[in-house]
């Protein structure tokens, strides 16, 4: 944080704006204690900011046996393997119990609730860094260093302020999420429609396939090379030439054997869990110079046989991801091998059927992937303004007192 603040803001503790009270679990052998309609929130339920319900429910007699918060209460979870990964803080929207896991931030002063949450939330990994392990490795942050994290507090007005700029980009990112839930149901029945009836064939029936064992080393007697590597394939459908591929060396042979062209299907060879078995990323463009790392196959589709948009799509079907899954060796690591890629099946089609059932679930895929593109542009956009926001580095005017109704599109015009 910034060590001077604007006239009117106060560096405070956390305990000096709220108390912490603790939640709890009633006996779970008394079955009139649950099944009402009191929410009840444990670690499971706290995966988004508006916390609206909750997966285990209390009767009014079990809401009894545990401390009870209103709307508008910051909860934060304290204890938990999560906490590793993330810091879990969510404000009510309307009365709630919670469990032992879960601390409620009661205000002793005037605060807005959203206000903090987004404070917490903005020092995320400066208190992921303080996490505990308790018993069995279970993650745990002490109520000693809650209390003592330091705030940087605004006036009730500029708390009011942060809120209503940073909901625009809460409200944007939840509607594009909620578009990529809606376009990815829609490709699910697609995919059920369209594959429903087709016959398999084995994979290396319709198409070349083979092993890569480029390695990322750089050697001075070798060719220079882009390489595409496990994550790019991972983490991508599509292999395009806007992805920054890793720079490295290979052999005459390496470049001979293992360079990618357009329409190859490039998959996941070994993982550490047989579920990321034979992630398939389809080669969408031709890239000049790009060789295939090691830990991935390479699907090359037979001319007049396979066609290498429709593999990439058959193999992430459900039926044949769990093929993949079962024919992976491995105990502590997974890996598949030519013998069980020969026993692999794919779904098959002439090649007219295969073009058109492509073309139909690509373009879903970049439908998808284009939301999912402008949601990281939103999140990195709100992250920029939390840090400018709740550090004091910039002040808003009267112009923010209200809720705001503008799209973060127009906000981005505005001087903020």
């Amino acid at each position: 944080m910034k060590m001077t603040l604007p006239p009117g803001w106060q560096r405070l503790e956390l305990g000096e704006i709220v108390t912490l009270k603790s939640g709890g679990t009633p006996n779970r052998a008394t079955g009139e204690f649950w099944g009402g309609n009191v929410p009840w929130l444990s670690a499971k339920d706290l995966k988004s900011f508006d916390l609206k319900d909750s997966i285990e429910r209390l009767t009014q007699a079990g809401a009894l046996q545990v401390n009870t918060v209103p709307a508008d209460t910051v909860l934060m979870l304290v204890r938990g393997m999560g906490l590793f990964k993330d810091i879990p803080i969510g404000v009510t929207s309307f009365e709630m119990t919670f469990n032992q896991d879960v601390k409620a931030l009661i205000p002793k002063v005037k605060v807005n609730s959203r206000f903090l949450a987004y404070a917490l939330t903005g020092m995320r990994n400066a208190i992921m860094g303080r996490v505990d392990r308790a018993g069995h490795g279970t993650g745990r942050l002490t109520t000693d260093y809650l209390i003592a994290l330091p705030i940087a507090f605004p006036p009730f007005m500029e708390q009011a302020r942060i809120v209503n700029v940073l909901s625009v980009w809460d409200k944007a990112i939840s509607e594009t999420e909620q578009l990529i839930d809606a376009r990815e149901r829609k490709k699910r029945g697609l995919v059920q429609k369209l594959f429903s009836n087709l016959p398999r064939r084995p994979l290396m029936e319709t198409a070349d396939v083979w092993f890569s064992g480029v390695d990322k080393k750089t050697r001075a007697d070798q060719e220079p090379v882009l390489l595409c590597n496990y994550m790019d394939v991972f983490h991508n459908s599509r292999i395009t030439s806007n992805i920054e591929f890793m720079r490295a060396t290979a052999s005459t042979k390496e470049i001979e054997d293992n360079s990618l062209k357009k329409n190859d299907v490039v998959f996941t060879k070994d993982s550490e869990t047989s579920e990321e078995i034979a992630e398939p990323a389809l080669v969408a463009d031709d890239i000049p110079n790009l060789v295939c790392g090691y830990h991935l196959a390479i699907a090359r589709p037979r001319e007049g046989v396979g066609h290498g948009p429709f593999i990439a799509q058959a193999m992430r079907h459900q039926a044949i991801r769990w093929q993949f899954c079962r024919l992976a060796n491995g105990v502590v690591r997974f890996g598949l091998t030519l013998d069980a890629m020969e026993q692999a099946e794919i779904f098959w089609a002439d090649l007219d059927v295969q073009r058109h059932i492509a073309t139909i679930l690509d373009a879903e895929d970049v439908a998808i992937e284009a939301l999912r593109k402008r949601a990281s542009f939103l999140l990195t956009q709100k992250r920029g303004l939390m840090q400018r926001l709740l550090t004091g580095d910039t002040v808003l005017d009267q112009r923010f007192d209200a809720p705001l109704e503008n799209s973060t599109d127009a906000l981005v015009g505005t001087t903020i």
